[in-house]
């Protein structure tokens, strides 16, 4: 796979104990600080990065946006930072892309942790996928950037329970996106499709489902779950498509508990 020239560079990064290095990668309506509850949290333990996709706030666009260029410039990354190996937690389209990563680079994931997210988006047929674009881009027209439509667009992500400084953090954390990227990257979902390759990931893996998500239903990973060879599914109650900043507290512990199996099990294997 061809390495591609792109200063792609971690917006957020938290350093503790050296363990292995967790990266979040966040949502298509999202930049890297929604990761900041998980940054706070996880950051006394372990290296953790949160990744600013290519075209969002400070970083560079991609030469052509491409499912392989994004598992490329995360590979960059990685490689800028000197990390071999990476516990990798994608949410939503940031699913898809630890999803993509893996396909090319397997041995450099210790385990995935897919937050609402799916194997493969929607139907296959163009005329759907070009309805569900219509739906998703038009009203954007009716705002001057994505920063002013971002409110509106954030009722339908997060559920009646999100705190207020939660809501704040969502709202802030998409005013570094401009709307034609946004638009762009759209376009890119709605072509994902990795459900062939579900088996041959191997490493543990974590899937997170909001009980009310309507954007990636619970059935629909309870699937993806049932075709991963050593995956184990975790659904948040009363949840929408965000858990980490509907239910924070709930959905640190759940990753924490699940990389700390990941230790115990790896320190008896060894013993």
């Amino acid at each position: 796979m061809r390495r591609l020239p792109v200063n792609t560079v971690p917006t957020w990064l938290a350093s503790g104990h050296n363990r292995t290095p967790l990266i979040l990668l966040h949502g298509m309506g999202s930049t890297a600080s929604v990761w900041l509850p998980q940054l706070d949290a996880f950051g006394p333990s372990r290296q953790v990065i949160a990744w600013t996709m290519p075209g969002y706030g400070q970083s560079p666009l991609l030469p052509a946006l491409s499912w392989s260029n994004l598992a490329a410039a995360l590979a960059n990354m990685l490689d800028t930072l000197s990390i071999n190996k990476a516990h990798i937690l994608g949410h939503s389209i940031g699913g898809m892309v630890a999803q993509e990563f893996y396909h090319h680079f397997p041995c450099r994931v210790a385990s995935l942790i897919l937050s609402s997210t799916s194997a493969g988006f929607g139907s296959t047929d163009p005329e759907w996928k070009e309805t569900f674009l219509r739906q998703r881009t038009e009203p954007l027209s009716q705002f001057d950037s994505f920063s002013q439509a971002a409110p509106v667009l954030l009722d339908q992500f997060l559920g009646p329970r999100t705190s207020p400084a939660m809501r704040n953090l969502a709202t802030l954390s998409a005013r570094a996106i401009e709307r034609e990227r946004y638009i762009d990257y759209m376009r890119l979902l709605v072509t994902f499709d990795r459900k062939t390759e579900l088996g041959n990931i191997t490493v543990p893996t974590l899937l997170l489902a909001g009980e009310l998500d309507d954007q990636a239903p619970p059935k629909g990973m309870q699937r993806m779950a049932n075709r991963l060879p050593n995956a184990r599914l975790h659904q948040f109650q009363q949840t929408k498509h965000m858990a980490n900043l509907e239910s924070p507290d709930t959905f640190n512990r759940v990753v924490t508990d699940f990389l700390a199996s990941i230790c115990t099990s790896t320190c008896r294997s060894a013993a």
